[in-house]
């Protein structure tokens, strides 16, 4: 019988730390499930350094690397726009250019002629944020939780109602 037992308790052992559930919150990775690394980032427009360490646990918040020359990262602009007018209050909106193949004057000039007004960062020259969080395609975006877990990753453009629902999952759960 204790045998038998012993070997319940062994089974239920293996099955605790090996099934899919197993990621915790408390864990920082660049993925679904897990707690976002922090960074420091700087502003396009020259308006300083955001702390995104500082947000993380206080605010869910919206990251979005891309490029002006992409056109699948134009294309979800507009309802990114829109996402930031309805819920800029709540969520931090951190847009990463990477700058792997725009240039600063190309950027301004993109989202200066398209009216855009969310906040907009440049990664330094080593791309450490978008190497931090494994990005390599544009759009690439996250949205995490109030508790600085990654709700979701969604690589390529995001359409209107795509963008609407996972705002709405870190801004109003």
């Amino acid at each position: 019988m204790s045998v038998l037992a012993l070997l319940l308790l062994l089974g239920v052992a293996i099955y605790w730390n090996t099934r899919e559930g197993t990621k915790t919150a408390r864990e920082v990775r660049a993925e679904e499930g897990y707690r976002a690394p922090g960074f420091t980032i700087e502003a396009l427009d020259g308006g300083g350094v955001l702390d995104v360490g500082a947000l993380i646990g206080q605010k869910p918040i919206f990251i979005n690397f891309w490029e002006s020359w992409c056109p699948p990262c134009r294309a979800e602009m507009p309802y990114l726009q829109k996402a930031y007018e309805e819920y800029g209050q709540d969520v931090a909106f951190v847009m990463i250019n990477p700058m792997t193949r725009d240039t600063l004057a190309n950027a301004k000039a993109f989202l200066a002629e398209e009216r855009y007004t969310f906040p907009v960062y440049l990664d330094d020259k080593d791309r450490s944020v978008t190497r931090l969080y494994r990005v390599g395609a544009f759009p690439t975006s996250f949205f995490i939780d109030r508790n600085g877990v990654i709700i979701a990753r969604h690589m390529g453009p995001m359409s209107e109602e795509v963008v609407e629902t996972l705002m709405k999952k870190i801004a109003r759960p």
